[in-house]
């Protein structure tokens, strides 16, 4: 049986955070300053950092998971979007993220964030995330990325709401574009 135990994360953990995420997310030609390893250090000095959401899973002292949630907006509303989530590629599937997920929305819960955006597939319904679509949430007009963007509210009223996703600076590139 494998013990994972999920915690905040550390400068410290940087090194392991970084080799975890290249795991991941990696693959050949793959930009070398703007991926997801890179993003977990410069995400750091943001200003939408949160440090209580960026979280480690932890076996035998070795970091084989992370997740990060940071500042976002839609219009005028704070929230956050969740992402990059990174399990080591040798033990995917075995429940790791699934545990870094859920910490991570009851601890964005407990600090008052009421809602949570992501891109990505359908694995994330299972944690409450919809279509973001469905409530006119964009990345940008007439993006075709758009149909992968994900909500997930945190509280059972301020669903009303719509517009384009702001994610912290580290999410864009020097011409501010979205990564």
């Amino acid at each position: 049986m494998i013990i994972i135990k999920i915690r905040e994360a550390t400068l410290k953990d940087l090194p392991g955070i970084k080799a975890t995420v290249k795991s991941a997310f990696y693959r050949e030609g793959k930009h070398e300053l703007y991926n997801e390893w890179e993003f977990a250090e410069r995400v750091t000095q943001d200003r939408g950092f949160v440090k209580e959401l960026c979280l480690v899973a932890v076996l035998d002292e070795e970091i084989v998971g992370y997740i990060l949630l940071s500042k976002a907006q839609i219009g005028q509303k704070q929230g956050l979007s969740l992402g990059p989530l990174a399990v080591t590629k040798d033990l995917q599937n075995k429940g790791i993220g699934k545990k870094l997920v859920r910490k991570g929305l009851d601890i964005a819960k407990s600090l008052g964030y009421k809602w949570v955006v992501l891109l990505g597939g359908d694995y994330y319904l299972q944690f409450g995330f919809k279509p973001a679509l469905a409530h006119n949430i964009l990345l940008s007009e007439d993006n075709p990325e758009n149909k992968y963007v994900k909500i997930c509210f945190l509280n059972e009223t301020d669903h009303e709401m719509n517009g384009i996703i702001r994610y912290c600076d580290s999410f864009y590139n020097q011409n501010g574009e979205l990564l």
